[in-house]
């Protein structure tokens, strides 16, 4: 990485001393950039936004600490060094306040100079590996939000866990489960068509929340010929239960608009659930959004719980044993459903690693493969495997390496890399690792 120095001092011989030492005596690339006034500093920073600013704080016109002022707002994480005659000394002071990270008093030493230098290419390198990790994790983060309100879904929909581990759950969503209503997706024998209709509900609901500016919408997987979202009232919404209903109506029939384009000869039906609170709410709901989704008749396909609760003389979906019928073989459908797609995502990526371990293969190729973010493949590699992936491939390699032992024309160096190892040696100190003996030694021994 090529380090951008400023140095800006009023003295020409002082700009190109500084320059000398950086070039001669810092051994990272650095280009050095000057300026001989504070105005000339501020506009040499905006144009090549260097990572660390020499700034002398007595300068005609802007002085340094107007300057480092300005640029700050500008460059935030520049590192500033002011630097200073004796007699500013105060004004040094006032500048480390300010956010310099350090100050050199004049005539400074080369050594001096050099090493300030280091120790802030040194602080720069960590800052960047920092935030290049946090954006690592915030990055996994973000890709395993879809399953963690899948999760959430599937759990408030079939009574999987007690209510705090769901309000824990909701709470890592920054998601309250007050005020909320369930949105039934049914589509009848369309199991071919499951795919197109998790995209489309997923593009939706991202197109949703970025029209309203907060995303307060969880949705299930496709299980048992239907699919559930839960809206969320906003806060100015929490006591206007027709505002949320409305709004599940309006995103049903933009949902049943799309259903129409890509899958036109399926007939999707939707149901509405009226809006209760909490997690039992949400259940309640749920059950009144699969009732009122297979009452939906009418040419729209959307029907809210409520209009049909309000033409019956007698309380709908009364018998406790009548919500969870349906509810139990659904959820007994999510779990070998579930079951059997982690066993064909490890078939397919044990039979990619057969295919490809002759060659670098690394965890996020295969998960790739699979079409799994690499966090989640790993974890459940291991625990269908019972080992991790570098364990599994390494296995997989000096088994075949072993196998390949018994060819007495083949030489270990060919044998190492026909097992997708590129230094023999290293090809050595693994095979002791795993079989306790050197191939050579191994291979005597057949």
């Amino acid at each position: 990485m090529l380090y951008r120095i400023l140095v800006a001092d009023d003295e020409a011989l002082e700009r190109e001393g500084m320059r000398w030492i950086i070039d001669q005596m810092v051994d990272q690339p650095t280009e050095v950039i000057e300026a001989g006034n504070g105005r000339d500093a501020l506009q040499q920073a905006s144009i090549h936004k260097p990572h660390i600013i020499f700034m002398d704080i007595r300068m005609p016109g802007m002085d340094g600490l107007a300057a480092l002022r300005a640029i700050r707002q500008l460059l935030p994480q520049a590192k500033f060094v002011l630097v200073t005659a004796y007699e500013y000394f105060d004004y040094a002071q006032e500048a480390v306040r300010l956010g310099a990270k350090d100050y050199i008093v004049k005539p400074a030493n080369r050594q001096e100079i050099a090493a300030l230098v280091k120790r802030l290419i040194a602080e720069i390198e960590l800052e960047q590996e920092a935030a290049r990790s946090q954006q690592a994790k915030e990055q996994r983060l973000q890709e395993l939000l879809p399953l963690v309100k899948a999760e959430l879904a599937l759990r408030l929909i079939s009574a999987a866990a007690n209510e705090q581990e769901l309000l824990a759950i909701a709470d890592s969503l920054q998601l309250e489960l007050e005020g909320l209503c369930a949105v039934v997706v049914a589509l009848p024998q369309g199991e071919q068509h499951r795919q197109l209709l998790e995209q489309q509900v997923q593009q939706l609901l991202q197109q949703q929340a970025s029209i309203h500016g907060y995303d307060r919408y969880i949705s299930s997987p496709f299980v048992h010929e239907h699919i559930v979202l839960f809206l969320t009232a906003r806060e100015a919404d929490r006591d206007k239960p027709e505002a949320l209903l409305q709004h599940a109506r309006s995103v049903s029939s933009e949902l049943l608009e799309r259903c129409k384009q890509t899958i036109p000869e399926q007939e999707v039906q939707i149901g509405i659930g009226n809006k209760h609170e909490g997690v039992a709410g949400a259940r309640r709901s749920y059950f009144e959004a699969v009732f009122a989704s297979t009452t939906a008749v009418d040419s729209s396909h959307v029907c809210l719980f409520q209009d049909i609760e309000h033409l019956s003389p007698q309380p709908l979906l009364s018998s406790k044993a009548e919500h969870y019928a349906y509810v139990q073989q659904a959820i007994k459908l999510i779990q070998q459903e579930r079951e059997q797609q982690t066993f064909s995502m490890i078939d397919a990526a044990l039979s990619y690693i057969a295919r490809n371990y002759q060659r670098e293969l690394l965890l996020e190729e295969v998960a790739e493969h699979v079409h799994l973010n690499p966090y989640y493949f790993s974890k459940v590699f291991k625990q269908q495997t019972g080992q991790t992936f570098i364990d599994y491939i390494t296995r997989i390699r000096i088994e075949k390496a072993k196998q390949w032992m018994g060819n007495k024309e083949m030489s270990l160096k060919e044998i190492c890399y026909l097992v997708g190892y590129n230094d023999p040696n290293y090809f050595s100190r693994v095979f002791k690792k795993v079989t306790g003996m050197t191939p050579s030694a191994y291979r005597s021994q057949q």
